[in-house]
C-alpha cells in the first residue's frame, strides 16, 4: 500500500510542478487526462504485482518469525532462570507461588515430570485455586492417564469440594474416562451429574445413563482406510475413531497412535464408552485427528460418514 501511495504523490507533484512553473511546454504528455490515466494504470500495475508477488504473505511471515523468535528468547531465559528458582525453592519449600512458577515453567521446556512433581508439592501447600488443579490434571494425563488415574480422581475430588456445581468439571471427568475408556467412571460421574440438584439441563446425560442399563451382543466393524484418508490422518500423532448415535453422547472411542496405523481398523464391544451399553444399529462413523493424545475441543474432524448400518463382522469401506 505504501508503494501505491507514493506513486499518487510522485504523479501529482510532478504535474503541478511542471504546469505551474513552465519548465517544460503543454504537450500531450503533460495534458491531465493523460497523466491521471497513466496513474490509474501504474496503481493497477503495483496492486496485481503485489497480489503476485505475495508481499502480504511475507509480511505475515515476517511477523510470524518474529514472533517464534520472541517465545525461543523466552524460553531461553526460563531455561537460564530454572536454576535459580530451584534453589529459591530448596531454600523455602513452603512458598506456594514459588512451586507454581516452577511447574509451568518446566511446563514450558517440556519437562512434563518434573512439572508434575512442582504441582504437586505447590498443591499440598494450597488446594483451592481450581486453575492449578486442572492444569495438574493435564500434566498427569500428558505423563499417562492410565498410570496416573489415582492422582487424578483425588484432583477432582478436590475439584468438587471446590465447585460441586460446576458442570465444567464433570465434563472434564467424562473426557478422561473416555480417554481411558473407563465404563465403571463414566457410569459413576453420569451419575453424579443426574443426582447433583445444583446442576441443570441434564436430558443428555440422562439419556446417555439409561443405555447403560440395556444390554444387546457385541457388535464388530471393519473400517477401511481409502488412500486418502489414510494420509490425511498420518499427519496427526492420534487418531480417534468415534461412533455416535445421532447428536448423542459417542457410545464407542477408539484412540490410535498413528505410527501404529494401518488400513483396516476394528472397533468391537471392547471400544464402548460403558459396559453393557446397547449397541445401536446405526450410527455416524467421525475420524479426528490431534497431536495429542486426549479428547479435547482442539481435535480436527478428518472423516465425517452418512448414517451407517452396524452389525456384526460388518465392513465399512471409505472410498
Amino acid at each position: 500500500m505504501i508503494y501505491i501511495i507514493l506513486v499518487i504523490i510522485t504523479f501529482f507533484y510532478l504535474f503541478f510542478l511542471l504546469k505551474e512553473d513552465e519548465i517544460m511546454p503543454e504537450s500531450f504528455f503533460l495534458n491531465k487526462k493523460f497523466l491521471l490515466t497513466l496513474s490509474v494504470f501504474f496503481i493497477v500495475m503495483i496492486t496485481i504485482y503485489t497480489n503476485l508477488s505475495n508481499l502480504r504473505e511475507y509480511n505475515e511471515y515476517e511477523k510470524i518469525s518474529k514472533k517464534h523468535q520472541e517465545i525461543r528468547n523466552n524460553i531461553s531465559k526460563i531455561k537460564e532462570n530454572i536454576p535459580a528458582l530451584e534453589r529459591r525453592m530448596y531454600e523455602n519449600p513452603k512458598y506456594y507461588e514459588g512451586w507454581v512458577m516452577l511447574a509451568k515453567s518446566y511446563l514450558i521446556i517440556d519437562d512434563i515430570q518434573s512439572s508434575s512433581e512442582s504441582y504437586k508439592k505447590a498443591i499440598a501447600l494450597n488446594s483451592d485455586d481450581p486453575i492449578i488443579l486442572k492444569e495438574y490434571i493435564a500434566t498427569l494425563r500428558r505423563l499417562d492417564p492410565k498410570v496416573n488415574k489415582e492422582k487424578i480422581l483425588d484432583i477432582f475430588n478436590l475439584l468438587h469440594k471446590s465447585n460441586n456445581a460446576d458442570i465444567d468439571i464433570y465434563n472434564l471427568k467424562l473426557n478422561y474416562s473416555i480417554e481411558i475408556n473407563d465404563s465403571a467412571l463414566t457410569r459413576k460421574t453420569l451419575k453424579d451429574i443426574i443426582e447433583n440438584p445444583k446442576i441443570k439441563n441434564k436430558d443428555s446425560y440422562i439419556q446417555a445413563y439409561e443405555n447403560m442399563s440395556v444390554f444387546q451382543s457385541d457388535f464388530k466393524i471393519s473400517i477401511s482406510l481409502s488412500e486418502q484418508i489414510y494420509a490425511k490422518i498420518s499427519k496427526y500423532k492420534n487418531a480417534f475413531f468415534i461412533l455416535t448415535e445421532s447428536n448423542k453422547v459417542p457410545f464407542a472411542v477408539k484412540r490410535i497412535e498413528t505410527k501404529d496405523l494401518n488400513r483396516n481398523i476394528i472397533i468391537d464391544s471392547s471400544n464402548v464408552m460403558i459396559k453393557n451399553q446397547a449397541s445401536p444399529r446405526k450410527a455416524y462413523l467421525s475420524i479426528k485427528g490431534s497431536m495429542k493424545n486426549v479428547v479435547d475441543e482442539n481435535l480436527k474432524e478428518i472423516y465425517k460418514s452418512d448414517l451407517i448400518d452396524i452389525d456384526n463382522n460388518f465392513i465399512y469401506k471409505i472410498n
